[in-house]
């Protein structure tokens, strides 16, 4: 089955595609970037066989290279840019075992559960300050007014960013996550070359610092951590690590987050549940990350000539992991149209991605959304979408799945709320 991913009614609405996929084999081909697996145990089998689908997807071999998925080289005057930065190697996301076991092992002590579940107040006092910012005036465009600086706000905070950096550091990271999963221009390429280079010239000298004098931050717990007889990590190891660290830890929450509330918003029955009863809220950022994630697929490089089911690939080429497209099995999910967060299994989506890759910073990602769904629901009554004042078309990327812009409404004081169904007449289980 031949597929399309930069077609712009894809990334307007993929879960067509993903729908005919399951009905077939799961499994089809981009001609522009690569084979597609998108059935949940193909997926399963695919993460775990690390030696076959490598996630060192660079075909030169020289590491992170932020240049995009295309098939391209990379022109002189980007790599005239690149000799400016500092030397990288594959790391963690972009590492295959045994080099991503040892990094996987360093990072896990510093992004431990218990490290995690402490930064709650933190994220709690950010969240609380953000909403203050807004709360009385009864209308907010959520992007940058919430779910765009909260995730950025901690991240930086627990990198040990200054605050005068912070919308720095949030271009940066934009930049970097498009060089990830993205086709690019040339244009696109030297931006984010230069991005990398002042990334580097940011970090490395605060790298130094907490070798010489640790801090209170996750930056010092990654520079200075050692476990079972492991060696700490090095410069051209730390720089992609912490990059990988800032991507995961804000484009993908503020998308997350957002596309909740849309979610949420047309359903005025869950809206009122989750508002009666916060307990659920885990559930239903779990059914998010199924339903609707920020991110659909990550990328593997196959090692040898092999096969997929009774499909011939070839060494070096491009295999896309499409776990939004798995989180659609009908097999694992059933009625996976239906948004209902009371599904038995609904922590077994692939919103993370699965296997030794399983994205470090999941719970990370978890707590952001669940103190951010708890505090918006507690604060804004009456919590609407403004379609008019929205614009609810979709990111241009077939990788990273958000909104342009959602304005929301509440209640304040005597303001009327608004029915999102009335107003727009989306159907329950409407994602597009």
């Amino acid at each position: 089955m031949e597929v399309d991913l930069l077609d712009s009614e894809h990334i307007q609405c993929p879960y067509a595609l993903y729908e005919e996929l399951q009905e077939h084999s799961g499994r089809g081909k981009d001609p522009n970037l690569g084979w597609i697996v998108s059935k949940y145990q193909d997926l399963v089998a695919l993460a775990k066989n690390t030696e076959l689908f490598s996630s060192s997807i660079t075909e030169d071999g020289q590491g992170p290279r932020h240049m995009g998925v295309g098939t391209d080289s990379v022109p002189e005057d980007v790599e005239a840019i690149f000799t400016e930065a500092h030397t990288m190697v594959n790391a963690l996301f972009t590492a295959d075992p045994p080099i991503h076991t040892r990094h996987r092992k360093l990072v896990s002590k510093a992004l431990s559960t218990t490290k995690i579940r402490a930064l709650e107040p933190r994220i709690r006092k950010v969240t609380e300050a953000l909403i203050e910012s807004f709360f009385e005036r009864g209308v907010v465009d959520i992007l940058p007014e919430f779910a765009v600086p909260l995730p950025v706000m901690v991240i930086a905070d627990i990198l040990g960013v200054d605050k005068s950096d912070l919308w720095t550091f949030k271009r940066w990271g934009d930049l970097m996550i498009s060089g990830n999963i993205d086709v690019l221009t040339h244009n696109q390429r030297l931006e984010v070359a230069r991005a990398v280079v002042d990334f580097h010239a940011y970090f490395l000298p605060r790298i130094q610092q907490r070798r010489q004098q640790p801090t209170d931050d996750l930056l010092s717990d990654l520079v200075n951590a050692e476990i079972d007889g492991e060696p700490a990590l090095r410069d051209e190891e730390l720089l992609p690590i912490i990059d990988q660290i800032l991507l995961a830890g804000h484009e993908t929450t503020t998308n997350l987050i957002t596309n909740g509330l849309v979610i949420l918003c047309r359903r005025p029955e869950l809206l009122a549940r989750l508002t009666d009863d916060t307990a659920v809220v885990p559930a239903f950022v779990e059914e998010v990350l199924r339903w609707d994630p920020p991110i659909h697929c990550t990328y593997r490089r196959t090692t040898r000539n092999s096969n997929l089911g009774d499909v011939a690939i070839s060494e070096g080429d491009m295999v896309i992991p499409l776990w939004a497209g798995a989180n659609r099995d009908p097999a694992v999910f059933p009625q996976p149209e239906r948004f209902d967060i009371d599904r038995e299994n609904v922590r077994a989506h692939m919103g993370f991605g699965y296997g030794p890759h399983f994205c470090v910073g999941a719970e990370l990602a978890r707590l952001e959304a669940r103190v951010a769904f708890e505090t918006l629901l507690a604060r804004l009554p009456g919590l609407a979408l403004s379609e008019s004042e929205s614009d609810l078309t979709r990111l241009p990327s077939f990788a990273s799945h958000g909104f342009q812009r959602v304005v929301l409404t509440f209640k304040p004081a005597d303001s009327e709320t608004v029915d999102p169904l009335k107003e727009n007449g989306v159907p329950n289980d409407a994602v597009c």
